[in-house]
């Protein structure tokens, strides 16, 4: 039991420590850009392929407000055809 708490007192103190450094360092310690850091980890071809999600749902949302369902078909005509 003790062995169990001594990893707990540990954690903990590393908790303090990081929380610390935080507040320390501010943006500096996790930086401000949320996209730049994810597309960091993501492959070119992840990128690109969410870039093409997001364009097409910005395409469907025009559609779908101007009742444009030629639009809307053709979208998802170009969305069924890349995957």
């Amino acid at each position: 039991m003790m062995r169990a708490n001594n990893g707990y007192t540990q954690a903990i103190a590393q908790a303090k420590a990081n929380l610390a450094d935080l507040n320390e360092r501010g943006g500096d310690a996790i930086g401000w850009d949320a996209l730049e850091f994810m597309q960091g980890l993501l492959a070119p071809e992840e990128v690109a392929a969410s870039n093409l999600r997001a364009a097409m749902m910005v395409e469907l949302d025009k559609g779908q407000a101007e009742g444009n369902m030629k639009n809307l078909l053709q979208t998802l005509a170009i969305a069924v055809f890349l995957q």
